[in-house]
């Protein structure tokens, strides 16, 4: 039974992939638009590579951050000058997600809880530099990138970016 639940979760992520994928291709033109996958657990370093590709910024909303590699990831960002802004969800049974809050504000990163105008925020994306949005089932824990078949893409189309982007500055203003 849970396998046949993991397989219809694992559809409906890439049904959503898809879905998305249509609507940037339709709605922008091809040549501005490009699309990554990244399956775990095959690909789970595409993660850690898209933080390290930051330039300038990393905005990221997230349900679970367990995972030491990506803080490490995020801590270097930092170290190299990147504004990072970070929205977790607190309300998380048996999650690493307040010692890891703790552990990027004791390193300077701008984190905040997630608002409790929604029952979660279980939204899982990354805005990198304002160019690149990585969206999908992953969490950000090492059973996500190491373990579990989890969908996610990587867009660079600025009016899907955008979105996020306005979505985020929402959040964020809510958060705490």
């Amino acid at each position: 039974m849970k396998i046949e639940i993991k397989k219809l979760i694992l559809v409906f992520l890439l049904g959503v992939a898809a879905g998305i994928l249509s609507f940037v291709l339709l709605s922008q033109n091809m040549a501005a638009v490009t699309v990554q996958t990244i399956f775990s657990p095959e690909n789970g370093d595409e993660i850690i590579a898209f933080i390290d590709s930051a330039r300038t910024s990393i905005d990221i909303e997230m349900y679970v951050f367990t995972s030491n590699e990506i803080l490490q990831a995020l801590k270097r960002a930092s170290d190299r000058g990147v504004t990072i802004r970070i929205i977790l969800e607190k309300r998380v049974i048996n999650s690493d997600n307040e010692r890891i809050f703790n552990e990027l504000k004791i390193n300077g990163i701008d984190v905040k809880w997630a608002s409790q105008d929604y029952r979660l925020t279980h939204a899982k994306f990354i805005i990198v530099d304002d160019k690149a949005v990585l969206v999908g089932s992953h969490n950000f824990s090492n059973s996500a990138m190491r373990e579990n078949r989890e969908a996610s893409v990587i867009i660079r189309a600025e009016k899907i970016v955008n979105e996020f982007k306005e979505i985020f500055e929402e959040d964020w203003i809510k958060a705490k």
